[in-house]
């Protein structure tokens, strides 16, 4: 039953309640505040439970009249929205410091402390009746992704692992890259900053995070030049590329300067800004080196996310047991890397002669029907083809529209018989 509202009267049992806190804060045993007020130690344990539980304001005795008004969220709840709201507005509680403060995240809380939620609009309107609504800036509008874009199809955790980076300077001095990765089956991130943004530091973040949560079949990811390879060479294979080979992991590039080909974590990097780089005023790279962890820790263990039910990450697949690299792996560390054989995808969007390119090289297709088209260029080593697919539609059967030979000019290895794993299907096969 939901507690009655507290009275605004200061009456004399209320007066006792506040002494026993009071001697609590002075740092007097349960027995003796028991003597000083009178009162027993259950009594104390109550009053100090309600003292933790609602601040002074819990102190306030409770009023007899009727405890249910119809249609009225029941003040006790009210409270919890607006102590949810402060607690993490306060920064003070670290489970929470870096949590959101929308609706969804404060119903979660609630539920975690086994107080029933209201409707998420009763919610908001709890929180615009404290004055705890934050303006929200204007949508910006955004290019549209081509209904033909052949988005990677995963069916279960560790298939497809997101990348990407933010990059940040601390006032006064500090550069940093923030290296995001995110398994896109159960929404489970890894964070670490690196200073230099250099292959053997993405090579060490991401060994890093695949000893600590399984390695994936496909690594989906932008064209920059440390992970996609030369700048101006072609058939170029940069050490990421090479080591993600030598695991049996083939890389999906999105199209070049379409950072909503990768929805999902660029909608990570904005809430990695606004609930972590802008709630604190960061002073020292090391500072925020200290802090990330507890980020991360909000994001797997207390951010709802509405495409999982609003559940969290570590309550969307509890039981999943991930296969992950040994602690002793030493294989990136190598000065070179041989190239393995396996396979690479490069999304990309055909020009208006019916020209892309991937690995600093063009290619041609006819410009009708293709010109403007969206393609999926697969690069087979193992075959030195060169296969292009188009799919019409999100859950269309890709079609086969071009073959070209793609030589190389070095020998290849075969994937070691420790990382073979059944290859799922990233694209419809119809079967």
């Amino acid at each position: 039953m939901a507690q009655a509202p507290l009275q605004s009267n200061h009456d004399a049992q209320e007066t006792v309640r506040q002494r026993a806190i009071d001697l609590f804060i002075a740092g007097k045993k349960p027995s003796q505040i028991g003597r000083a007020v009178g009162r027993s130690r259950a009594w104390f344990y109550q009053t100090l439970q309600r003292y933790r539980n609602g601040g002074r304001a819990g102190l306030a005795s409770r009023s007899r009249a009727p405890q249910r008004v119809h249609n009225r969220t029941a003040e006790a709840v009210e409270a919890a929205v607006v102590r949810v709201r402060q607690t993490i507005l306060s920064g003070e509680e670290a489970d929470l410091r870096y949590a959101s403060i929308g609706a969804n995240t404060i119903a979660s809380e609630l539920k975690r402390a086994d107080i029933a939620p209201p409707s998420r609009r009763t919610i908001q309107r709890i929180l615009q009746r404290h004055q705890l609504v934050e303006p929200r800036a204007p949508a910006q509008a955004q290019a549209s992704i081509p209904e033909d874009y052949p988005w990677p199809c995963v069916k279960q955790a560790n298939e497809l692992h997101l990348f990407d980076f933010v990059t940040r300077t601390i006032s006064g001095g500090g550069r940093f890259y923030s290296c995001h990765l995110m398994d896109q089956w159960r929404r489970w991130p890894v964070l670490r900053l690196i200073i230099t943004k250099n292959a053997a530091s993405v090579l060490a973040f991401l060994v890093e995070a695949w000893q600590e949560i399984g390695w994936p079949a496909a690594l989906y990811l932008d064209n920059d030049i440390v992970w996609r390879g030369s700048g101006s060479a072609p058939r170029t294979f940069s050490r990421i590329v090479r080591l993600a080979l030598a695991l049996g992991i083939e890389p999906i590039f999105t199209p070049p300067y379409t950072p909503k080909a990768n929805p999902l974590i660029e909608s990570f990097n904005a809430l990695w800004s606004a609930n972590f780089w802008s709630r604190r005023c960061f002073q020292s790279v090391s500072e925020v080196q200290q802090e990330l962890p507890h980020f991360e820790h909000v994001a797997r263990y207390r951010h709802p996310w509405p495409e999982l039910g609003l559940r969290t990450a570590d309550q969307f697949a509890p039981d999943f047991i991930p296969v992950c690299l040994p602690s002793n792996f030493t294989q990136h560390r190598a000065k070179s890397l041989p190239l393995t054989a396996g396979c690479l995808h490069f999304i990309r969007f055909v020009d208006l002669t019916g020209s892309f390119s991937i690995l600093n090289e063009p290619w041609q297709l006819e410009a009708e029907p293709w010109a403007g088209k969206t393609i999926r260029a697969t690069v087979h080593l193992a075959q030195q083809q060169l296969l292009v697919f188009h799919q019409a539609q999100r859950l269309a059967i890709p079609t086969q529209i071009a073959q070209f030979d793609y030589p190389l000019d070095e020998e290849l290895c075969p994937l070691q018989d420790c990382y073979h794993r059944p290859r799922p299907a990233f694209w419809p096969t119809g079967s």
